[in-house]
């Protein structure tokens, strides 16, 4: 039975176009109508009409190259998972508060953090005494009694952000690690919050 219907598939099939190169070669009027006429018509049998385009969005998408982006964000939105940081850090040191406790383990975390990407310029002590000091500008001693008086959200937003020639950490220090160093910095600066 299954090969029987395949049979009057292929026949029928073959009979179609057979139909439409028919009408194709002898220029009869029908191959401008009716589905011999749109096959007669994308196969090429009258060149003065335009050939139609089957199903025009596979042609005209977008192209997509790996790894991009397909759809770009509306301009504005923000996404679900994203940090809003204030603007200023005047607003930072007003508005933001370390979330993390002090207890070991945030210690621990911020003293690996803080050795790993602020110990070559600000030194082990905080006092702006890193290694490469020699080739660039002195940091600030962050241990001097100006910076005692800051504020936790100061601290969080001058490693996400950067100042003067101290780049920016946010892309590569997570929340939660730069929170930690804060916790670290205020151990260096002799207070045990």
């Amino acid at each position: 039975m299954k090969i029987c219907k395949s049979m009057i598939g292929a026949l029928t099939a073959t009979t179609l176009v057979l139909s439409v190169v028919s009408c194709m070669k002898s220029g009869s009027p029908v191959e401008h109508t009716g589905l011999p006429g749109a096959i007669a018509k994308l196969l090429g049998g009258d060149k003065s009409i335009p050939k139609i385009q089957y199903v025009p969005d596979m042609a005209d998408a977008p192209t997509m190259k790996p790894q991009e982006n397909y759809l770009e964000p509306p301009e504005g939105s923000v996404a679900t998972n994203s940090i809003l940081y204030p603007s200023t850090v005047e607003e930072a040191e007003a508005n933001l508060k370390n979330p993390l406790q002090s207890d070991p383990d945030v210690m621990a975390l911020g003293e690996k953090m803080y050795n790993t990407y602020c110990i070559p310029c600000h030194g082990a002590a905080a006092k702006g005494d890193g290694s490469i000091t020699d080739l660039y500008p002195r940091p600030p001693d962050i241990t001097a009694d100006n910076y005692k008086k800051r504020a936790d959200g100061f601290f969080y937003y001058r490693i996400t952000f950067g100042a003067n020639i101290m780049p920016g950490y946010g892309h590569s220090i997570a929340s939660h690690e730069r929170w930690a160093i804060v916790h670290y910095v205020r151990k260096l600066q002799g207070e045990s919050k």
